[in-house]
C-alpha cells in the first residue's frame, strides 16, 4: 500500500500520529456502524486527525478497513481458531469456539456484534475490494469448520453419512445469526442459550 511520498506524508501527517491507536480507533467506529455507514468524516474525528493525513496513511477508506478487518481478525479470531483446529474433540472444538464467539460479540460498550458481519450484511457493493475481502474470511471459516466436521467422519467422533460441507455452511451461518443478535442487544446469557440449541447441529456416531 503506498502512502505517498515522504514530503506529502509530512504535509497531511500531524506530529504524534500513531497508526496502530488509528486503527484501534477505526476499528471501534466500524465495528459499531459498519464499513458503509461509517464515513471519512467520523473516522477523521474518532481518529484526531484530518482527511489528508488519512489518505496519507491509509490510501482510501477501503484500504483503512481493510487494514482494520486484517487487525480484529488477528486479535479476535485466530486465537480461537489456533484453539479450534488442534482440538481432538470434535463436539469440545465447536462448543469452545462458539462460547468464544460469544465473548467476543457481546464485549462491553460500543464493541457488540462482529465487525465483518456487520460490514458484510450492509454491504452495497459485494464485487469490490471489500466486498471480495469480506467474503473470503466467511468462505475461509466454512473451509476451517468443514476440515474439522472431516476429521470427525475420519475418527468415528460423528456419523460417516454427514454431509459436511452443508453442515459446515450451517454452522457458520449460526455464528453469523448470534453476530446479529448480539448486535441487537441479546445479552450474553441468552446468546449462550442459543449456543446450547446450536450445538446440537453437530452430530455424533451412535
Amino acid at each position: 500500500m503506498s502512502i505517498g511520498t515522504p514530503s506529502s506524508t509530512m504535509r497531511g501527517r500531524s506530529r504524534g500520529f500513531d497508526k496502530q491507536l488509528a486503527l484501534e480507533s477505526a476499528m471501534d467506529m466500524f465495528w459499531e456502524r459498519g464499513y458503509e455507514a461509517t464515513s471519512v468524516s467520523q473516522l477523521c474525528a474518532g481518529i484526531g486527525i484530518n482527511p489528508p493525513s488519512l489518505y496519507a496513511a491509509f490510501g482510501s477508506k477501503a484500504q483503512l478497513f481493510l487494514d482494520v478487518v486484517d487487525h480484529y481478525q488477528r486479535t479476535f479470531w485466530e486465537p480461537m481458531w489456533d484453539a479450534f483446529e488442534p482440538e481432538p474433540s470434535v463436539k469440545d472444538a465447536f462448543r469452545h469456539f462458539f462460547d468464544g464467539t460469544v465473548n467476543v460479540i457481546s464485549a462491553p460498550g460500543t464493541r457488540l456484534g462482529c465487525l465483518v458481519t456487520l460490514s458484510a450484511v450492509s454491504l452495497e457493493n459485494h464485487d469490490s475490494d471489500v466486498g471480495r475481502a469480506l467474503a473470503a474470511i466467511g468462505d475461509e471459516g466454512v473451509r476451517r469448520f468443514q476440515a474439522k466436521l472431516d476429521f470427525g467422519v475420519r475418527d468415528g467422533q460423528i456419523p460417516a453419512d454427514t454431509d459436511t460441507l452443508a453442515l459446515a455452511h450451517a454452522v457458520s451461518g449460526a455464528v453469523v445469526a448470534l453476530a446479529i443478535r448480539a448486535h441487537g442487544g441479546m445479552p450474553p446469557e441468552m446468546l449462550r442459550r442459543l449456543v446450547a440449541a446450536e450445538l446440537r447441529m453437530i452430530p455424533e456416531a451412535k
